[in-house]
């Protein structure tokens, strides 16, 4: 496989020499969406003062927000909300591997306490892939370091632990 070729196949892990981040299979860019009515007072001479309000749409991630959008109001809010998701997906605000601290567990915002290695990889299909040289690991909180039998790639038996945190 060509060095072009390897790089824009996502079954195709990088050649790293140390153990890398690895992407959960099936993460989402964002693990949580409001829609908010924000109030604002409006002062005029002219025409009169009054409460004005707009919806707020607001993307989180990891408890952080990294995205948000004005609409007119909550209808319109919910008419574009896939817009504005594919908005900040396309603008790169969307994450879809473990960040800085926090568990990989989709939608918790914990500090992680353990690092597992993985020792197969897997495609979303369950095909076998090749792991990066170096090798690829999650980081977990203690309340979802036990990951079950289901999946092939994220379950307890496919997980060695390794030192934490990591180097």
């Amino acid at each position: 496989m060509t060095e072009h070729a390897a790089a824009s196949n996502p079954n195709y892990p990088p050649h790293i020499s140390k153990p890398y981040r690895a992407m959960k299979v099936g993460a989402q860019g964002f693990d949580e969406v409001r829609i908010l009515t924000v109030p604002r007072w409006k002062e005029s001479e002219l025409s009169g003062d009054e409460w004005r309000y707009h919806a707020e749409i607001q993307f989180f991630r990891k408890g952080i927000l990294v995205h948000s959008a004005g609409t007119r109001n909550i209808e319109n809010a919910c008419a574009q909300i896939g817009w504005h998701h594919a908005d900040g997906l396309d603008s790169g605000k969307g994450y879809f591997a473990g960040e800085g601290d926090f568990c990989d567990q989709e939608g918790c915002s914990e500090k992680a306490t353990v690092a597992l290695k993985l020792k197969r990889g897997f495609t979303r299909d369950g095909l076998e892939r090749r792991l990066s040289e170096g090798g690829e690991y999650r980081c977990f909180c203690d309340r979802h370091k036990h990951r079950g039998d289901c999946s092939m790639e994220d379950s307890d038996g496919n997980y060695e632990l390794m030192p934490f945190p990591v180097a």
